[in-house]
C-alpha cells in the first residue's frame, strides 16, 4: 500500500532548495490550481458521499456533476503523461519535494515495473476514451519496454523437472536452487519468451515487469486494433509462462526459484486472465489458467495477504467476466471480508490508498453486475470507497501549485510542485510523488466511472465500453 506519512514540522513555511529547475521532461498540463469550482465541487461531493454510505442502501455519490469531477482528475493524469514523456519513451518516474531531487533509478527494478504499470493504466484509459491524442505516446511506451526484453526459455529436462513440482519441495531450497543454477536448469538464454529486466541482467528480470507490460499491450492492441506488436505480445506471454511454477504461483525472477511475491502473483494472474478472454482459443494458456485458477484461490484463502489482494480482485474480476464461474464471486466476497474486517484498520488514514480502491472497486462492480449490490459486503465497499475518495482531490498536484501542507500549521513552499501537476502524492501531508501513484488512481477512478460505481443500488447498469 502506499502508506507514507507526512513529515512533521514546525508551523511555518519551508522553502525547498532554488536548486537548477527540471528540463522539459517536467510535466506541465491540467487544471488551474488553488481550488478551483471544479474542485470544490469534488470535495462538495465526497463529504456528501460519507454521510451517503451511512446506510447500504445509498450510492457512492448523490452528486450528478461526481462523473464530470472524475473524469476530468482522470484527463488531467492522462495529458500530463503525454506532455512530459521522455525522449526514452517513458514517463517522469517520481520527485522528493522536500529534498528536492528527483528519484529516479532507470536500472531498479522498481523503477521498470512502475513504468510498465503506468502504460498498462494509460492504455485502459485510452480504451476508456478512445482518445487518439494517446495512442502515439503509448506505442512510445511499449516500444521502450521492448528495448528493455531479454529473450528466456527451458530444455526439454527443465520442463520435465518442473513438472514433478521439484520447485515446491520447502527443504533444502538454497541447496536446489544452487544445482539448478550450476546445471543451467533454472533458464536458457536464447527461447521464444522475452522478458523485461530492469538493467539487462536476469537477475532485473522480475515477472511483475513482464505481467504489466503485457496488460499495457494487449490494452493498446484491443482499443486501437493495432496489432504491429503481435510478436512481442506471444514472446511477453511466453516469457511470463517460463515463470510459472506448477501447481504454484510465478517465480520473482529467473535466478529465483520462489513464488512468494504475492503482488506478483496477483500481476502475473491478472496478466493471463486478461490475455485469456482476449484470446480463448490458445489452449496452452488455458490450462495454465485453470491450474492457477485453483492454486492462488486456494493459497489466499487460506493466508490472505494485503499485497495480493487488489491484483487478485481485479484476476478474479476478469476470470468471472470470462466465465461466469460462481467461484471467482465467492472468492472475491472472502477477500473482500477480510480486507474490510483486518487490513483497512492498518492503512494510514492520510496516506494514498488507490491500489486498495482498486481491488474495492473490482469487487464491486462484480457485485453490481451479478445482481449483489444491495447486500451488506456491497455497502461496505461503497463506504470503503468514499472514505479513500475523499482526499484524492487534495493528493493530485494541480497546475501552477507551489506549496502543499505538511500537517498542523506547517506547509512546504517549492517550485517543482507546479512541473509535476497531474502527478498524485504518496499522501496527503507526504511531500514525494511517484509515478505508481497516478497509475492506481487512474486504475480506481476509471473503475469506478466504467462500472457506475456512484450509481443508486437496483438502478439499471450502465453500457460498457
Amino acid at each position: 500500500m502506499l502508506t507514507g506519512r507526512g513529515v512533521e514540522m514546525a508551523p511555518t513555511a519551508v522553502a525547498a532548495p532554488a536548486t537548477r529547475p527540471l528540463n522539459a521532461d517536467g510535466i506541465i498540463g491540467g487544471v488551474q490550481a488553488s481550488m478551483p469550482a471544479l474542485f470544490r465541487c469534488v470535495l462538495r461531493y465526497c463529504a456528501a458521499a460519507v454521510l451517503a454510505t451511512a446506510t447500504a442502501s445509498q450510492s457512492l455519490a448523490a452528486d450528478p456533476l461526481a462523473s464530470v469531477e472524475r473524469q476530468a482528475m482522470m484527463r488531467f493524469v492522462a495529458d500530463s503523461w503525454r506532455d512530459a514523456q521522455r525522449a526514452d519513451g517513458f514517463l517522469p518516474y517520481g520527485y522528493d519535494f522536500l529534498a528536492d531531487r528527483a528519484t529516479d533509478d532507470p536500472a531498479s527494478a522498481e523503477y521498470i515495473v512502475r513504468q510498465a504499470g503506468a502504460f498498462h493504466a494509460w492504455a485502459k484509459y485510452y480504451a476508456l476514451t478512445r482518445d487518439e491524442r494517446y495512442r502515439e505516446s503509448l506505442r512510445r511506451g511499449i516500444e521502450a519496454l521492448a528495448k528493455r526484453s531479454i529473450p528466456i526459455g527451458k530444455s526439454r529436462t527443465q520442463r520435465w523437472l518442473e513438472a514433478t513440482r521439484i520447485l515446491s519441495v520447502p527443504a533444502g531450497r538454497l541447496t536446489l536452487r544452487a544445482a539448478l543454477a550450476r546445471s543451467g536448469l533454472l533458464y536458457r538464454r536464447t527461447g521464444p519468451g522475452k522478458l523485461v529486466s530492469a538493467d539487462g541482467q536476469y537477475s532485473g528480470a522480475w515477472a511483475g515487469a513482464t505481467a504489466l507490460a503485457l496488460l499495457a499491450e494487449l490494452a493498446y492492441s484491443r482499443a486501437s486494433g493495432d496489432n504491429r506488436y503481435a510478436d512481442l505480445r506471444s514472446a511477453w506471454l511466453e516469457g511470463l509462462l517460463a515463470l510459472r511454477i506448477p501447481g504454484g504461483g510465478f517465480r520473482e525472477l529467473p535466478t529465483s526459484i520462489d513464488d512468494d511475491a504475492d503482488y506478483l502473483n496477483g500481476e502475473a494472474w491478472l496478466a493471463l486472465a486478461v490475455y485469456a478472454d482476449m484470446h480463448p482459443n490458445e489452449e496452452n494458456v488455458a490450462r495454465a489458467l485453470a491450474e492457477i485458477d485453483r492454486s492462488l484461490m486456494q493459497r489466499y484463502v487460506e493466508r490472505p495477504n494485503v499485497w495480493f489482494y487488489s491484483w487478485g480482485a481485479m484476476a478474479a474480476a476478469q476470470r468471472w467476466r470470462t466465465t461466469a464461474d460462481t467461484r471467482f464471486v465467492d472468492f472475491l466476497k472472502e477477500q473482500a471480508k477480510v480486507f474490510a474486517d483486518r487490513f483497512e484498520r492498518e492503512l494510514d488514514p492520510d496516506g494514498n490508498h488507490c491500489d486498495a480502491m482498486e481491488g474495492l472497486a473490482a469487487t464491486l462492480g462484480v457485485l453490481v453486475r451479478s445482481g449483489d449490490d444491495r447486500s451488506e459486503l456491497a455497502g461496505r465497499l461503497r463506504s470503503l470507497l468514499s472514505r479513500q475518495a475523499v482526499v484524492l482531490p487534495q493528493m493530485q498536484i494541480q497546475r501552477d501549485q507551489n506549496r502543499m501542507k505538511l500537517g498542523g500549521d506547517a506547509y512546504l513552499a517549492s517550485p517543482r510542485l507546479a512541473e509535476f501537476g497531474g502527478a498524485f502524492l504518496l499522501g496527503r501531508y507526504q511531500p514525494t510523488t511517484r509515478v505508481d501513484a497516478a497509475q492506481h488512481c487512474l486504475s480506481a477512478l476509471m473503475m469506478i466511472d466504467r462500472d457506475g460505481l456512484d450509481r443508486e443500488p437496483g438502478t439499471p447498469m450502465p453500457v460498457r465500453r
